[in-house]
């Protein structure tokens, strides 16, 4: 019981810190940009040149959760609850979106009770909306976060990361100018999350059987 208490504990302070920090403009946040991987052979002999190094190819499951009666659309500043499995690692993360859906402040904690976490967030009136599926591989470049994936049902992305306290969107700009230096094409940016884009991509075939 101390251990289901402890982890509830860990969940709330840091629902608490979400709330909080979406009030202030001076916390480091995590800062991405995304493209579809049509090139991948250019890329991946780019970042060789560069001298960047992939790991191994890592499965992760992504399952989404918002408060009940909300969805992925509309408001981007409500919070956004993601349980992943990686491995043998269950690691609890909450967003809230900033200027845009990939400028997020966010906050990650590691859990050892995956069920008991589902439990809570269900006894918090959240639901799962979406689970996301993907194989990636990661390399780092300086202060930056290189991702390949592989996304099911959605198919090959590159992404790249920053955390800074300095505005989003101008951040974004220098890494999309990063990605262009691999080859990366400015018409292949993407600027949802796997999340929404599978959210997207699964209403949108309901409304064509519907129709």
């Amino acid at each position: 019981m101390a251990g289901y208490e402890d982890e509830f504990t860990n969940l709330l302070y840091h629902s608490l810190c979400l709330a909080i920090l979406g009030l202030k403009g001076d916390e480091m946040n995590e800062i991405e940009v995304k493209a579809k991987l049509n090139n991948e052979k250019q890329v991946l002999e780019k970042l060789t040149e560069a001298g960047i190094k992939l790991s191994p190819s890592l499965s992760q499951q992504d399952d989404i959760y918002v408060a009940l009666g909300e969805d992925l659309c509309g408001n981007k500043k409500k919070n956004v609850l993601r349980v992943r499995t990686q491995g043998k690692e269950i690691i609890f993360t909450l967003k809230r979106s900033r200027t845009n859906e990939l400028d997020c402040i966010e906050k990650e904690t590691k859990v050892s009770d995956k069920k008991a976490l589902e439990d809570m967030l269900d006894q918090m009136s959240y639901k799962k909306v979406i689970s996301v599926s993907k194989k990636r591989r990661k390399g780092k470049f300086e202060d930056l976060v290189i991702c390949l994936d592989e996304v099911e049902g959605l198919g090959s992305f590159i992404e790249v990361e920053k955390t800074s306290a300095e505005d989003g969107e101008a951040i974004q700009e220098e890494l999309f100018n990063f990605l262009e230096s691999l080859g990366v094409k400015r018409e292949d940016r993407v600027f949802k999350g796997y999340d929404t884009l599978k959210y997207d991509s699964i209403n949108q075939k309901g409304d064509k059987n519907d129709s």
